[in-house]
């Protein structure tokens, strides 16, 4: 049998094949959906698979191609979450700038005498 053709696929991968960069910001979360979704119809554990990701060798969750399925239905579940959900409005929030109690602060300047513990 071809390697190709047996090799496991992530969701880092999966989302290549989509057009989407494999770092996608929602990658983390379609693959949480895709492992629920995993073991609701298999109960038990998807595979494993080591790639390498940020540097170095990490175990994630991989599926075999007959496994390509959950991939695809946690994909259509992020779409309906994403359609059924509003984006809330971000508004920058303005911080006051600190008042100054007292200017006499800004003009100290030291002197030659010996430190003195605070009263």
């Amino acid at each position: 049998m071809n390697a190709q053709l047996s090799r496991r696929i992530t969701v880092a991968e999966y989302l290549v094949q989509r057009g989407l960069p494999a770092g996608w910001r929602y990658g983390s979360w379609l693959g949480r959906v895709a492992a629920e979704i995993y073991r609701d119809t298999y109960r038990r554990e998807p595979g494993k698979a080591f790639r390498f990701i940020n540097g170095r060798f990490r175990r994630v969750m991989a599926y075999r191609p007959a496994e390509r399925h959950v991939l695809s239905e946690a994909w259509d579940a992020y779409g309906r979450y994403a359609e059924d959900r509003s984006a809330p409005v971000v508004r920058p929030v303005r911080v006051p700038a600190p008042q100054l109690t007292s200017v006499d602060a800004m003009r100290w300047t030291p002197t030659p005498s010996p430190v003195r513990s605070h009263p």
